[in-house]
């Protein structure tokens, strides 16, 4: 480690026994924490859903329409 810089902690135990761990499909370095083996992204970005888009998505999840179609037309992930 250079003279200066800072070691890297774990975002959520703030441990400094951080492993690098691939990497994810846009290109960021993954990394590992060694004590509670979460994995994060150094700088995360937060996409946030718009309320108008959640109330669309819980209409059309009334009207029984599929998942991966609902998904497909408002450009939200099915995991989300």
């Amino acid at each position: 480690m250079k003279k200066g810089e800072k070691k890297m902690r774990c975002s959520h135990c703030n441990n400094l026994e951080i492993v690098k761990n691939g990497s994810t499909g846009s290109g960021k370095q993954k990394y590992k924490c060694k004590s509670c083996n979460r994995q994060f992204v150094q700088n995360p970005q937060s996409n946030k859903i718009p309320e108008e888009t959640k109330q669309l998505i819980d209409k059309l999840l009334l009207e029984k329409i599929s998942l991966a179609g609902i998904a497909r037309n408002t450009q939200v992930s099915k995991r989300w």
